[in-house]
Order: structure tokens, then C-alpha cells, then sequence
């Protein structure tokens, strides 16, 4: 895929779903579509002019550590290969978890402690 090593995907985890998505709507003009998930409910951020999702948001506890921050997800070719390939330059990968009908995803840890999502998708989403 062309998008190997490029930002492809933010997420927001929020304490306050509701007064981030307001936020949003009056700085970036959002709108929003909620989708259902195994892991609950998600909310997909669209500009009005465009059908592709720009982000996407989430609920999390406001005691957790990363509530109220934002995520990164790089694309790969081959999810597989680029844990092996960090692993090797000393990074660490938490277990690979799918999204139905989206694609393989995965989080690692830099040899410096930041972390980042990669993204295999099944197709162009």
C-alpha cells in the first residue's frame, strides 16, 4: 500500500465525549456518526463536505492514563513484519487485535518509551 509509514488514522480517548465532540464541531466543524464496535460505541469525525472519516473519538475513564490525549496510528504493509522490525531495533508491540471490516492493528513502544499505533487495513476504508 502507498500509505506504509504515514500517518493514517487519530483517535481522541476522552473523559467527556460530549463536550469534546461540541469542541470539535465549533473548531474544526465536525459532524458525527456513531458506529457500533465489539468493544462499544465510536464515534467516526467527518468534515460536512467529505464522506471519509478525519477521526475518530472515544469514551475512556478520566482515571485511566491516557484519557483526554490523542493517538497516532501509522499505516504498514505488513503488520507482522513491521513488530518483528521494531522488536529488532529495540522497540516492544502490545498482541495485534483486529476491527472487522477495517483491519489489523497493533501499539508500540520506542526504545525511548513513546508509544504509537500501526495500522494494517484490509482494504482503503
Amino acid at each position: 500500500m502507498a500509505r506504509h509509514g504515514i500517518i493514517v488514522w487519530n483517535e481522541l480517548t476522552t473523559s467527556d465525549l460530549e463536550r469534546a465532540k461540541a469542541f470539535y464541531a465549533a473548531t474544526m466543524g465536525w459532524a458525527y456518526e456513531v458506529i457500533t464496535t465489539p468493544a462499544g460505541p465510536y464515534t467516526l469525525a467527518r468534515r460536512p463536505d467529505q464522506s471519509r472519516p478525519v477521526a475518530g473519538l472515544v469514551s475512556w475513564p478520566a482515571d485511566e492514563d491516557d484519557a483526554d490525549d490523542w493517538f497516532a496510528y501509522m499505516g504498514v504493509d505488513d503488520i507482522d513484519a513491521a513488530i518483528a522490525a521494531a522488536a529488532s531495533a529495540g522497540g516492544r508491540s502490545a498482541p495485534i487485535f483486529e476491527v472487522p471490516g477495517v483491519g489489523r492493528f497493533a501499539v508500540l513502544t520506542d526504545p525511548n518509551g513513546a508509544t504509537l499505533g500501526l495500522m494494517q487495513r484490509y482494504a482503503e476504508v
